[in-house]
């Protein structure tokens, strides 16, 4: 019942849109149904199917299914043109949030038709960016555990424990005060070299796979670091990453045209702004 509710809602809000643009409506478009003097057209029905994920629009090739959504518009068009009888069109806040929607899709449409095409990038602004950004490099990454304690004697007394043999796991999560890798036996994500902490790094690049370090004083605390394990990963080919950079490059034109479109129309027109009435401050 409540998708139902939910279906009939939404096509109200796309039907409440379609009569707001049917004065432009070419007068020779297919009519699949009459709602009184309303009329839903096959652009309408089209329209509407285009709103389905794609993943369930295939279902709408079947007959029945099509018929169900051509039946579930002309309930929401009853509701619409009820609704409109009753003069909810004169509703300021219906009103606002109708333009809100108009806006909105017409802005999309505008960036799409016009200025979406000119977002065009080569193949060497696709290399260049590759080759270039931080963003794919080799990294050398590094996992470690570690044990933080407030004083010196008690990090002391624990790294006298674990040199004879006492299981680091188990001493972290019984005296460490890092509340996060505490509880994962002193184990701390990956992190890439030169991305932690001064002491922390120097310590750990002394270490062996499995080694512990002596006690270093870092951020306040003394800590007893293990090396767990160190890893490379290689720069990501320039093909796996291509269209990644393709669309954030595309992306990044299509913010600069839209801006630049955005001042020639401030050109066109003249603009009043009452920016003091926005301050909530009395």
């Amino acid at each position: 019942m409540k998708r139902f509710f939910t279906g009939i809602v939404t096509c109200i809000l796309l039907l409440t849109l379609t009569q707001i643009s049917s004065i432009l409506a070419q007068g020779d478009d297919e009519v699949l149904a009459k709602v009184g003097k309303e009329v839903i057209t096959r652009l309408d029905f089209e329209t509407r199917l285009k709103s389905i994920p794609p993943g369930r629009r295939q279902e709408f090739e079947a007959f029945e299914k099509r018929k169900e959504l051509l039946d579930k518009m002309i309930k929401a068009r009853l509701v619409v043109v009820e609704g409109m009888n009753k003069g909810m069109m004169e509703n300021p806040d219906l009103q606002a949030k109708l333009r809100a929607i108009r806006d909105d899709l017409i802005t999309q449409e505008y960036v799409r038709a016009y200025i979406e095409k000119k977002a065009e990038v080569t193949e060497e602004e696709t290399k260049a960016y590759y080759e270039s950004s931080p963003e794919f490099r080799e990294r050398d990454l590094v996992k470690m555990s570690q044990i933080v304690v407030e004083k010196e004697e008690e990090a002391k007394e624990i790294l006298k424990s674990l040199k004879q043999g006492e299981n680091f796991k188990k001493i972290a999560r019984e005296k460490s005060l890092d509340p996060v890798s505490k509880f994962q036996g002193g184990e701390v994500e990956w992190f890439e070299k030169g991305q932690g902490e001064k002491e922390i790094e120097e310590a750990l690049s002394k270490l062996e796979k499995g080694g512990i370090s002596e006690i270093v004083k870092a951020k306040g605390n003394y800590y007893i670091l293990k090396l767990d394990d160190r890893k490379n990963v290689p720069k990501p080919p320039y093909l796996k990453v291509k269209d990644e950079i393709l669309k954030k490059l595309k992306h990044k034109k299509l913010v600069e045209l839209v801006e630049t479109e955005i001042e020639g129309l401030k050109k066109k027109v003249t603009i009043e702004t009452f920016y003091d009435k926005l301050n909530t401050e009395k």
